[in-house]
């Protein structure tokens, strides 16, 4: 059992570092170009081995009895893996109704997930226990997905801005992995230099910077016609 845990904490620790650095190529690189398109397959390759082995891990956890990590770390696997798969599945255009029937059960199982988050959240904090915070303030974000289910319900398949879906998804899967790793991998460094408050920065600083960033990114390939304008469609489909 311990070998099998190493192995996975090198499978999960390598492959995570690896995603950071490839994160960035596809950013910057000539969209729809063989870089771009080589850096993303890598980027998406190596992603999915830190999100099978965090859930694995996160089954080790509940095995071991830590239920707080395991809740914690399956959570995180879970909003990256929805957003990984369904930023790559949306560019088949034989397979757009499927992808977005996948994703809207992905976010239902998102919303059951954070409801049992928020429950145990609240009575962690009920016990005293403040650790649990985290799991009522994660769940509470999660819960956001009703949003999305109810957006999804309404979503004509073929007015879908497959280019926008595909980079706002895996832009959201790389805030999720630079989140876990401030507050995982450099849990000690963040601790040590950024005591009391300001060790929740690690934690809202990617999510809060990733957002800016897709928002500046939406408008900037809107403006160079590779995601469609919203008016424009609308007036096109009136």
């Amino acid at each position: 059992m311990e070998n099998i845990v190493k192995t996975l904490l090198f499978f999960h620790i390598s492959s995570g570092f690896i995603s950071l650095v490839l994160f960035w190529r596809p950013v910057f690189l000539k969209k729809g170009g063989k870089g771009h398109r080589i850096a993303g397959k890598g980027y998406v390759f190596f992603m999915w081995i830190v999100v099978i082995s965090a859930t694995l891990l996160s089954v080790k956890n509940v095995i071991i009895g830590k239920y707080f990590m395991a809740c914690f770390l399956g959570f995180i696997a879970l909003i990256t893996a929805n957003p990984l798969w369904y930023g790559m599945v949306i560019l088949k255009k034989d397979k757009l109704k499927s992808s977005l029937r996948g994703r809207l059960i992905y976010e239902v199982v998102v919303l059951f997930f954070s409801l049992g988050l928020v429950a145990l959240g609240f009575q962690g904090i009920w016990a005293g226990n403040e650790a649990n915070v985290l799991l009522f303030v994660f769940g509470g974000l999660g819960l956001t997905s009703i949003l999305n289910i109810m957006k999804l319900r309404k979503t004509d398949p073929e007015k879908t801005d497959r280019i926008k879906d595909h980079m706002v998804g895996l832009l959201t899967s790389g805030i999720a992995a630079y989140t876990a790793f401030f507050v995982f991998g450099a849990y000690t460094w963040v601790e040590q230099y950024l005591p009391g408050m300001w060790g929740v920065l690690p934690w809202v600083a990617p999510g809060l910077i990733g957002g800016l960033g897709i928002n500046y990114g939406v408008k900037y390939f809107r403006k160079k016609g590779m995601i469609k304008d919203r008016l424009k469609t609308a007036q096109t489909t009136s």
